[in-house]
C-alpha cells in the first residue's frame, strides 16, 4: 500500500509536470481545430484493435496464472483486468492491485499471487519495449540522439523556471509521505507487509517457467502487433498524418510507450511529451505531435474509462438480476 501511495503521488506530479512541458505556449485552438477534422472510420477501427489488444492481454494474464496453479474464468479476469485498467486512467499503476483484488473477490486467488503474475506480465512487456527501442536506435540513431538531447534541454531548463513550484510540490509529498508511514507503523501493519511481498516473489519466479512458453510468446507478439495498428490508425484518422506509414507506425508506439512506462495516469503528459519531440525530429508541426498525441492517448483512456463502467455495470446488473431470482 505504501508502494502505491508514493506511485500515485510522484505520478500525477511527474505527469503533470511533462503535460505542462508539452503544452506550454502552444496554439490549443489550433490543434482542436486538427483533432475536429480526423477521420471518424479510421478512429473506430484502432477501437476494434484496442479492444482485440485487450482480450489478448486477458488471455495472456489468464496464462500466467495458470501456470502459477489457479483456473480463473476468462469472464473474471477480463473484468478484473478492465476494472483496473479504469483506475489506472486517473491514478498511475494503482490499478493493477486494484484489479488483483477484484480477482481474489471472484475467484480467491491471494493477491499476493495474481500481483507477481502481474509485474511477470509488466516484466516480459519492458523486455520487449527495450528490444523494439533498441532495434529503433540502430535505424534512427542520428534522429533520437536529438531527441534525447533536446528532451534533455528542454526538462533542464523547465526545473530551472519552476524550481519553486516544484520545490514545495516535492516537500508536500514527502510530508504525506512520511504521515503514510508513520501510520503503518502505528497499526503494526509491517509484518503483514513483508509476508505479502514473500508470496508475491515466489509467484513472479514461478511465472519466469511458463509451461506454455510458445503460446505465451505468441500471445505477447500479437498485442504489440495489434498496438502498432492501432496507432497506424490513429497516423491515417489525421489529414496532417494519413501519409505516414505502417514503420512511423511502429516507431511512434514505442517511443510513446517508454512515456506510459513512467509512472503517470494513463500516461497523460508524458507520451505527449514524447510523441511530441519525436514529431519534431520528423520535421513535422508541433500542433501536429501534439493532436496525435492527444488523439491516440485520448482514445486509449476514454477506452479503458468506459469500458471500466460499462464492466461495473453489468457485473452489478448481474449481482441484482440473481439476488431476485433466489
Amino acid at each position: 500500500m505504501k508502494k502505491h501511495i508514493i506511485n500515485a503521488l510522484t505520478g500525477i506530479i511527474i505527469g503533470g509536470f511533462f503535460l505542462f512541458l508539452t503544452l506550454r505556449n502552444k496554439p490549443l485552438d489550433e490543434i482542436f481545430d486538427l483533432l475536429i477534422t480526423a477521420r471518424s472510420s479510421w478512429i473506430i477501427l484502432s477501437i476494434v484493435f484496442l479492444l482485440i489488444m485487450f482480450f489478448f492481454r486477458a488471455y495472456r494474464w489468464k496464462l500466467l496464472m495458470e501456470n502459477n496453479g489457479d483456473s480463473p474464468s476468462i469472464k473474471n479476469v477480463s473484468y478484473s483486468m478492465l476494472l483496473g485498467f479504469f483506475i489506472n486512467s486517473f491514478t498511475p499503476k494503482l490499478g493493477e492491485i486494484i484489479r488483483c483484488t477484484s480477482l481474489q473477490k471472484s475467484e480467491g486467488i491471494p493477491v499476493s499471487k495474481s500481483f507477481g503474475t502481474v509485474i511477470s506480465e509488466r516484466i516480459y512487456d519492458l523486455i520487449t519495449l527495450v528490444l523494439a527501442v533498441i532495434i529503433i536506435l540502430l535505424l534512427e540513431s542520428g534522429r533520437l540522439g536529438r531527441l534525447l538531447k533536446s528532451a534533455t534541454v528542454s526538462i533542464a531548463d523547465s526545473l530551472k523556471q519552476n524550481f519553486i513550484r516544484i520545490f514545495i510540490i516535492i516537500l508536500v509529498s514527502a510530508i504525506l509521505l512520511s504521515l503514510v508511514v508513520f501510520l503503518f507503523r502505528r497499526f503494526r501493519l509491517m509484518s503483514k507487509i513483508r509476508v505479502f511481498i514473500g508470496e508475491f516473489w515466489v509467484t513472479v519466479k514461478k511465472t519466469f517457467r511458463i509451461k506454455s512458453s510458445r503460446i505465451f510468446t505468441l500471445q505477447t507478439i500479437i498485442i504489440w502487433f495489434l498496438m502498432v495498428l492501432m496507432n497506424y490508425c490513429c497516423l491515417r484518422a489525421l489529414p496532417s498524418t494519413e501519409d505516414l506509414n505502417l514503420y512511423f507506425a511502429f516507431v511512434v508506439l514505442f517511443i510513446g510507450t517508454i512515456g506510459w512506462a513512467i509512472p503517470s495516469p494513463g500516461g497523460i503528459g508524458t507520451t505527449h511529451f514524447f510523441v511530441l519531440q519525436l514529431f519534431l525530429l520528423f520535421n513535422m508541426s508541433e500542433e501536429t505531435g501534439i493532436t496525435y498525441g492527444l488523439l491516440v492517448n485520448g482514445i486509449t483512456v476514454l477506452f479503458t474509462i468506459f469500458g471500466g463502467l460499462l464492466a461495473i455495470i453489468i457485473v452489478n446488473l448481474f449481482k441484482l438480476v440473481r439476488q431476485k431470482i433466489e
